[in-house]
């Protein structure tokens, strides 16, 4: 299964790299990424391929400025730019997950300083509140319905 992740998130990588060759800068949102592939291989979702996604750009740039004998400092801030520039969007609670668990993991290998990723987090956290949720709408028309101001008048007997 390990290795059908890999081969899948190296089918990416290169489609992507085919993308930059032919000028296409803008690579899709992962979470569209994530689900076409799974669809392709059948094996959807697929644990953890975000955090393999961020952790193979990072790991891919750092080598190949090394190579290239940059500086240390420029090579690690190139490695946390390539990290942060595929995090899944927050759009979902799904996404959003996966935000979180590739910010947490950054932020333990070191490819996102700990006030950056802190903040990262707390992105995380708003955009995850401002998710409609299916128990508070249905907390709301409860609270309402028992309201007495919600309720119509009871009908007294008139006296006549």
């Amino acid at each position: 299964m390990e290795e059908n992740i890999r081969k899948v998130v190296e089918a990416a990588r290169e489609s992507l790299e085919a993308a930059e060759r032919l000028g296409i800068r803008e690579p899709e949102p992962l979470n569209q990424l994530v689900q076409k592939m799974g669809r392709i291989t059948g094996m959807y979702p697929i644990p953890h391929l975000a955090v393999e996604v961020c952790c193979g750009y990072y790991i891919s740039t750092i080598q190949e400025l090394r190579e290239k004998k940059h500086n240390e400092d420029a090579v690690s801030r190139a490695g946390q730019i390539a990290y942060c520039s595929v995090l899944p969007r927050l759009s979902d609670s799904e996404t959003i997950r996966d935000f979180i668990a590739c910010v947490v993991h950054g932020m333990a290998i070191g490819a996102i300083p700990s006030s950056e990723g802190t903040r990262l987090l707390y992105g995380a956290q708003v955009a995850h509140s401002a998710l409609p949720s299916p128990k508070r709408h249905k907390k709301r028309i409860k609270s309402t319905k028992k309201t007495p101001g919600n309720q119509p008048p009871t009908p007294t007997p008139s006296m006549t």
